[in-house]
């Protein structure tokens, strides 16, 4: 049952943490505060839903990868509380974010006036409680069943396919409420708009920010720990890099069918969203995130020397994650309707702050648990190939 210590890491996050957290409050006028936090909330609540995604698949596929690379996925998911507390200012500040909650807007578009039934208050909060549970329900089977595992070794396989058995209901249930959670906290920013892709969206930007961490931990871990180092083999961080570039293939496939589908169709109400981030400013953006969001990524993992060395996969998972901020902020910014530079100091002060204390109990979870299942059957498969 080894484990790996980090001592000073979690106090340097946490201070980190709070302090961006006072800072942004201190500096960040009420409605630049909670565009700030609906940001950063956006970003760190879908690496732990990312990461909840993959558990899913990796217990229904049963690979020693998926065995290999579990604690790194369930420290993610047990982050899931945190962020359910971290959701409440943004109810809080809903006046201030989302127009559709002000009912002399909402009188007028017949659009949005259509929408009505669905974008109200205590709906909005009533759906989100019922993410949040659904939510924190599979985290806590999947992180109980985990448990037991490790203390019952006689009972192992069949914890094991227990898990098995009830990830695919709790995929399927992720994509549900993601699909409606993307709706509302970001596409509903201009509830005049509309995309069956947007979310979509989201959740493949989810899984390639949870595997880019995931990758960067095992990296990490795999310098601390003997065991790690002998089981992450080149044939397992070649397994690693595929699920990147195919998670960025899929990224880049749907955000440009919905730029295509949208801009075909020709429908003002539709194409104006594009229109913004396709003018001044945003344009570059735009290109920056295909030119090396996408095609310049997707040629270097296509080498299979880099999905097989550390450093240089470690490095393409970095640089997933900042392509993964900036396709955020392309995303939601430009409905805050900014004069002048869009990213302000309380949108990087506020998502220090939240990404601060999520790495801060990520790694007390990482060290307080074993680093690896401890009689996981799966593990069989990667001691094989080490």
């Amino acid at each position: 049952m080894e484990r790996v210590a980090f001592r000073r890491e979690p106090l340097i996050a946490l201070l980190l943490g709070a302090g961006g957290l006072v800072a942004g409050v201190l500096l960040g006028s009420d409605g630049v505060f909670y565009q700030s936090w609906l940001l950063a909330f956006l970003f760190w609540v879908g690496v732990s839903l990312g990461a909840l995604a993959l558990l899913s698949v990796g217990h229904m596929a049963g690979g020693s990868w998926s065995a290999l690379i579990q604690r790194p996925l369930e420290a993610s998911v047990s982050l899931l509380p945190i962020m359910a507390l971290f959701f409440l200012p943004i109810l809080f500040g809903m006046n201030v974010l989302y127009l559709w909650t002000d009912a002399a807007y909402v009188a007028s578009p017949p659009p949005v006036a259509a929408k009505t039934a669905y974008l109200n208050t205590p709906f909005f909060i009533v759906r989100a409680g019922i993410y949040f549970a659904l939510w924190l329900l599979a985290a806590w089977l999947f992180l109980r069943g985990s448990a037991k595992q490790d203390r019952e070794a006689g009972e192992s396989a069949r914890i094991g396919f227990r898990l098995k058995s009830q990830a695919g209901l709790w995929l399927v249930l992720y994509v549900a409420t993601m699909t409606f959670a993307g709706r509302d906290w970001a596409m509903s920013l201009d509830p005049e708009w509309w995309s069956g892709i947007y979310s979509v969206i989201f959740m493949i930007s989810q899984a390639i920010t949870a595997m880019a961490i995931t990758i960067l931990t095992m990296v990490m871990l795999a310098n601390r720990s003997a065991r790690i180092d002998e089981l992450l083999t080149e044939k397992r961080l070649q397994d690693l890099g595929n699920f990147l570039m195919a998670f960025l293939m899929f990224w880049a496939y749907v955000s440009f069918s919905q730029l295509i589908i949208i801009w075909s169709g020709n429908v003002s109400e539709l194409a104006g969203w594009y229109s913004v981030r396709l003018g001044p400013g945003w344009l570059a953006v735009g290109g920056f995130l295909l030119a090396f969001g996408f095609l310049a990524p997707f040629v270097i993992l296509f080498s299979r020397w880099v999905k097989r060395k550390r450093i240089a996969l470690a490095g393409m998972a970095f640089w997933a994650i900042v392509t993964m901020v900036v396709n955020l902020v392309y995303f939601v910014v430009p409905e805050f309707e900014r004069g002048g530079f869009p990213i302000t100091v309380s949108d990087a002060l506020i998502w220090l702050g939240i990404g601060g204390v999520w790495m801060f109990f990520y790694l007390r979870r990482l060290s307080a648990h074993p680093i690896l299942p401890v009689h996981d059957p799966r593990l069989k498969g990667a001691e094989h190939h080490a």
